[in-house]
């Protein structure tokens, strides 16, 4: 299905609210998985894999100490929410963090490249000195912000069963043109401007499936029209249909 950016990011917006997000984490939400999903990725399934997990109740509302280098789990047995933990990372960048050294693991997140997309588009937004590396199972996120790009490389496969995991996040520091990850470059500034011009033109491409699932969540939204409700303001008003 063709969808412009701005009707995705307002389903994507009610669709985390549908399942309890704050409008501001929605806005974050929808514009991270827009920009995914504009650059080629599956924008629109991370946010999905995020918003079931909240829905579920398997994914824990709420952020997290960043106060070590040690994996960071959950305060219960469910996942993180990445769209709490994409947030409070973005947030935390302005603050200095990750400062230099080894690297910060996340483990047992709802929907991964989600956060680390978070990180890498707020890394850029900032005047800072250092790059920002995101890693997932399969995707390499690197923000450099003197350049003003993003750059996305394949990164190698790892297994479920390996220290990190397929739905886990590393995250660390380093000196402009320090250590690169190399692989196949899915995207640079270039072809991220290319992308962007391409939405603007003739619209995203979403699976009907996906739009589908997340109506569904935006539905949530909807409060049934009774007489209690009325006074609350549900449902259409006089002036509303004049």
């Amino acid at each position: 299905m063709r969808q412009s950016a701005t009707e995705f990011r307002t389903l994507l917006t009610k669709a985390g609210r549908g399942v309890g997000l704050s409008p501001g984490l929605s806005e974050d939400l929808a514009r991270t998985s827009v920009w995914l999903q504009a650059c080629g990725f599956a924008g629109g399934e991370a946010a999905l894999d995020a918003i079931k997990g909240l829905a579920s109740k398997d994914s824990d509302p709420g952020f997290i100490s960043l106060s070590n280098r040690a994996i960071n789990l959950s305060s219960s047995r469910g996942n993180l929410s990445s769209a709490y933990i994409g947030v409070q990372l973005a947030d935390a960048v302005q603050l200095g963090w990750p400062s230099k050294g080894e690297p910060f693991f996340f483990r047992g997140l709802d929907s991964p490249t989600l956060s680390a997309a978070a990180l890498a588009l707020s890394c850029r937004d900032l005047d800072i000195e250092s790059e920002v590396s995101a890693s997932t199972s399969d995707l390499y996120f690197l923000s450099r912000p003197k350049k003003n790009e993003i750059l996305v490389c394949a990164g190698q496969q790892i297994q479920p069963d390996d220290e990190i995991g397929l739905h886990s996040l590393t995250v660390s520091s380093i000196d402009p043109g320090g250590a690169f990850s190399g692989g196949e470059i899915l995207l640079d500034r270039e072809s991220e401007e290319r992308y962007l011009r391409e939405v603007d033109g003739v619209g995203l491409s979403v699976s009907r499936s996906i739009i589908e699932k997340l109506q569904q969540f935006a539905s949530l939204l909807l409060v049934s029209e009774t007489e209690q409700s009325l006074k609350f303001g549900a449902g259409a008003g006089l002036v509303d249909s004049d």
